[in-house]
């Protein structure tokens, strides 16, 4: 069952998203021949892409922030093709954090936040 694996930044467990878009693309060079043929050249295949957001407290608004600013992350996702969890190592860009109207009077936290971001394979 997929709430088995939840996704895991750097080994933590993360809370399960808002939204969360994942795309494969593949990298690769398309040259034209003399003869007026396609000619690729496959670099890479499964390159992934997610975009991803998500409704928390300033806590975990605060511990996306900070992963915004490393360099790269080891990502943990369930993966469909194997079943099982793959690790990639991304780099988190694109990061936004917006307060919700009101949140400031909830108790024990600093506002509730709407994040959203981009995990980059590289």
């Amino acid at each position: 069952m997929l709430k088995d694996y939840p996704i895991r930044f750097d080994g933590e467990n993360i809370f399960t998203p808002t939204s969360w878009e994942e795309e494969s693309v593949v990298v690769e060079s398309v040259n034209e021949t003399e003869a007026g043929t396609d000619q690729i050249i496959v670099t890479r295949y499964d390159k992934l892409s997610v975009s991803a957001s998500f409704q928390c407290s300033s806590t975990w608004a605060g511990k996306f922030k900070t992963y915004s600013k490393q360099d790269s992350i080891t990502v943990s996702l369930y993966d469909i093709e194997t079943h099982a969890y793959k690790n990639r190592s991304m780099r988190l860009r694109s990061f936004k954090a917006v307060p919700a109207q009101n949140s400031e009077r909830n108790r024990g936290t600093d506002g509730l936040w709407t994040v959203s971001f981009t995990l980059e394979e590289f």
